[in-house]
């Protein structure tokens, strides 16, 4: 009983200490209590993967925070790239693990996998590190890394993996998310974190690397830059309804188009109200403009695509 309550007290301290995250501290708190309380299965070593939205370095810090309230710190190894051109790899330091220790930590905190999943994606790399990598992922067993060294039995162990999935940039995470939702129709933040898998990971499920119940969405409760991406959504079917009123023909915006108009928009932290205006002064003058382009054309369209290449292009579609 004493054990559960420090569990239950640990959490609600990690979300006094990082009020922004309560969400994803539930989810992560709910995944560890097997293992806080001895539960897990000991035929295989269990990943938690972090789909990094929110930052690497703000991942870590929470990963800490969380390692002591725990108590565990001095059961978790720490292998995170700090990205100084003299310092080791992740690959290395996973090497360093096997040499340094005879049994594998109960925790270990990473963000290795970010660049091994880069080079699986493309299967750039088929020296035999990479290969011992596959196999650790697949099998979930021993972690030998190294000839020579001996390998740690992980069965029953914990890797806790921060994945870089967006990049640092607030603009590229603000694309990728508008392009994920206009391609995936999902209506709200929570079933968004449930169902976001970016389609590099969607193949290392395919590829048996990962399962998809190690995955947790890492971010804020209430990230601005998402909710950014589903105003542009609503934004975008508006404007198609309200080009489809100018123009008495079902019109269709590009990904290119709207990619434009972020690029116009994105830095002026505007309003939804505000965006929303901006986006009818954007683009109806446009709009406006096809029946004089098209004038010349002998062409009765269902539909009108209006794309953005370098210029404004119209494509007119018919059934």
């Amino acid at each position: 009983m004493i054990e559960q309550d420090q569990f239950v007290i640990a959490r609600k301290a990690l979300k006094k200490l990082h009020p922004k995250w309560s969400l994803f501290i539930d989810e992560m708190m709910d995944l560890l209590l097997p293992f806080w309380k001895g539960s897990q299965s000991k035929e295989r070593v269990h990943f938690i993967h972090l789909i990094g939205y929110g930052k690497r370095q703000k991942a870590r810090e929470i990963l800490t925070d969380l390692m002591e309230l725990l108590d565990w710190q001095s059961e978790a190894v720490l292998l995170w790239n700090n990205w100084d051109i003299n310092s080791p790899s992740g690959f290395s330091q996973a090497i360093g693990l096997q040499e340094l220790h005879r049994q594998f930590p109960k925790v270990v905190l990473t963000d290795f996998l970010t660049e091994f999943f880069a080079q699986a994606y493309f299967e750039e790399d088929p020296c035999d590190d990479f290969l011992r990598v596959k196999d650790f992922l697949r099998t979930r067993k021993q972690l030998d890394f190294k000839p020579g060294l001996t390998p740690l039995d992980a069965r029953g162990g914990l890797i806790i993996s921060f994945l870089e999935s967006f990049g640092e940039s607030d603009f590229v995470r603000t694309r990728v998310m508008f392009q994920f939702l206009v391609e995936n129709p999902i209506p709200y933040l929570e079933v968004l974190r449930k169902s976001f898998i970016p389609e590099d990971l969607s193949l290392m499920i395919r590829k048996g690397y990962v399962f998809r119940e190690d995955l947790v969405f890492f971010s804020k409760d209430e990230p601005r830059h998402i909710q950014l991406a589903f105003d542009l959504v609503k934004i975008k079917t508006a404007l198609e309804e309200r080009g489809t009123e100018v123009l008495k023909t079902a019109v269709q915006l590009s990904f290119n188009a709207m990619d434009y108009f972020i690029t116009y928009i994105f830095y002026q932290k505007l309003t939804a109200f505000q965006i929303r205006q901006a986006a009818l002064d954007f683009f109806l003058p446009v709009l406006r403009g096809y029946p004089i382009m098209a004038k010349n054309i002998d062409l009765n369209p269902t539909k009108i695509l209006l794309d953005f290449q370098g210029g404004w292009k119209f494509y007119s579609i018919t059934d």
